[in-house]
């Protein structure tokens, strides 16, 4: 799930809404991709929510189906 270009309020408004599967109903707000093997790059240290945990500084997140995802993050 991608969500993207919406204020800090919209945010908070969606993302709970994520734990009932209700967040797919705000077409302009969210994408949905799916895939066997997806690489995201970020152009700067970005944090992510991954299976709920908070994962901080991940430059780069590679995801294979059936495989624990790959996190690359930035070395301080």
């Amino acid at each position: 799930m991608v969500m993207k270009g919406r204020s800090k309020i919209k945010t908070l408004m969606i993302f709970p809404k994520i734990f009932k599967g209700e967040h797919v109903k705000y077409k302009k707000a969210v994408t949905i991709l799916t895939g066997k093997d997806i690489l995201v790059k970020f152009d700067k240290p970005t944090a992510l929510q991954i299976d709920g945990e908070t994962v901080l500084g991940v430059t780069e997140y590679h995801a294979v189906s059936g495989k624990i995802a790959e996190v690359k993050r930035e070395v301080a």
